[in-house]
């Protein structure tokens, strides 16, 4: 026996395997002929047909799980090549000199002519953009509105206050035999309102039913009709300790898309649903109108919910230094009921009296402002309407 035997045949012996014919074979087309080269040398080590096989072959075709071999994805070179170039922080060309829309711009731009045009238009383009601004300026300070769910745009407007653009509203001059306040029954104020009552059905432990307001003829520009309002005041110990701090209830039915101003950061939307629209709205704070500056919005002390039920607006404050904050009010809102529901239950129409006033006494909300996104009447812009007119500053108008 020769060791020749043993001998692994080279590529001339094994020139008529059918590997090597490359016309006859599945070889891909792009194939060089390097790559020709080096799979003949691939071809003389291992050869598939007699079962020689490289190590862990089939360890490899078995194993088509493993992340290893999967084929690469699309433009894998592509992403490589960006990713190195941005390790390296190198820069890379995206178009061929020859083609670069950039370099043909260079190219045209070597007319003295055409770079005077494009100058030209360059400063055109620059001024309108400064007009642009000069004009348009404040509507980059536009704020940012917090709507409630219901039928209409109610909610909260936060922006700096607008000095100059605040109204005040209109005053109301009663005639000479009605007379300024009057003790009506419930059934008289459902008779008026342009909405069913809501009872707040609970109040804080401490606080008690003390005034029902009547707002008749007030003639608002953002209120539709008579507003009701429920005030609740502390009991006697909790007064002396704490001052006289009420809980304020007001209901109205907004006559067109109103929200209140509030300061930046100032208000919070409670259960938000997919377009944005909340559930209620939390204010933290009020206008400051006596700083010498101008009205500034103050963190703290009063603190107001915003909430609404089909189409009726609700007003809750309460003062947080008395431990009234947003978990109160919000329990205070849920608690509403229609009152019909509330008589069948054994409350009379003349259980607690109803104070008629022709005269607004706005308490917690004298600082407020409304802003009436577009006036119906005679098709006018935005404007804002102070809801307390004698808690306006000398420098609103």
């Amino acid at each position: 026996m020769r060791m020749s035997e043993f001998e692994r045949p080279n590529n001339d012996e094994r020139r008529d395997n059918p590997f090597f014919a490359i016309h006859r074979s599945g070889m891909p087309d792009d194939f060089t002929e390097e790559d020709l080269a080096f799979a003949k040398e691939l071809h003389g080590l291992f050869s598939p047909e007699e079962e020689n096989l490289p190590p862990y072959y089939v360890q490899t075709l078995l194993d088509v799980d493993d992340q290893r071999f999967e084929p690469v994805v699309r433009g894998f070179e592509y992403k490589t090549s960006a990713r190195v170039f941005r390790h390296l922080k190198l820069r890379r060309r995206l178009f061929c000199p020859g083609t670069s829309p950039l370099n043909a711009l260079s190219i045209s731009m070597n007319d003295a002519s055409l770079r005077r045009s494009a100058l030209t238009m360059m400063c055109t383009f620059i001024l309108i953009m400064l007009l642009t601004l000069a004009f348009t300026g404040s509507s980059f300070a536009s704020g940012v509105a917090i709507l409630l769910r219901g039928t209409h745009e109610s909610g909260v407007y936060a922006n700096k206050y607008p000095v100059g653009m605040v109204h005040a509203p209109n005053d109301y001059t009663p005639g000479p035999s009605e007379p300024l306040m009057k003790q009506v029954s419930l059934l008289t104020v459902q008779q008026q309102l342009r909405f069913p009552i809501y009872w707040p059905g609970y109040s804080l432990p401490e606080y008690t039913l003390q005034h029902i307001n009547f707002y008749v003829g007030l003639d608002q520009q953002w209120a539709d009709g008579p507003m009701l309002e429920f005030e609740y005041s502390p009991s006697a110990p909790l007064a002396l300790a704490r001052g006289k701090d009420d809980i304020w209830v007001r209901e109205f039915k907004p006559r067109t898309d109103v929200l209140q101003l509030v300061g930046e950061g100032a208000s919070d939307p409670i259960e938000e649903d997919a377009n944005g629209r909340a559930r209620a709205i939390y204010v933290n704070g009020e206008w400051d109108n006596s700083a010498s500056d101008g009205p500034v919005w103050v963190y703290g002390g009063r603190g107001e919910l915003i909430y609404q039920i089909d189409g009726v607006v609700f007003w809750i404050a309460g003062n947080q230094q008395n431990n009234v904050d947003e978990r109160d009010l919000m329990q205070i809102a849920q608690g509403l009921t229609h009152c019909c529901v509330m008589q069948q239950v054994g409350i009379a129409d003349d259980a607690t009296p109803v104070m008629q006033r022709s005269k607004d006494s706005p308490g917690p909300f004298a600082t407020d402002v409304i802003l009436v996104p577009s006036d119906s009447s005679d098709g006018g812009g935005p404007y804002y309407i102070s809801v307390g007119s004698s808690q306006l500053p000398k420098n609103v108008y």
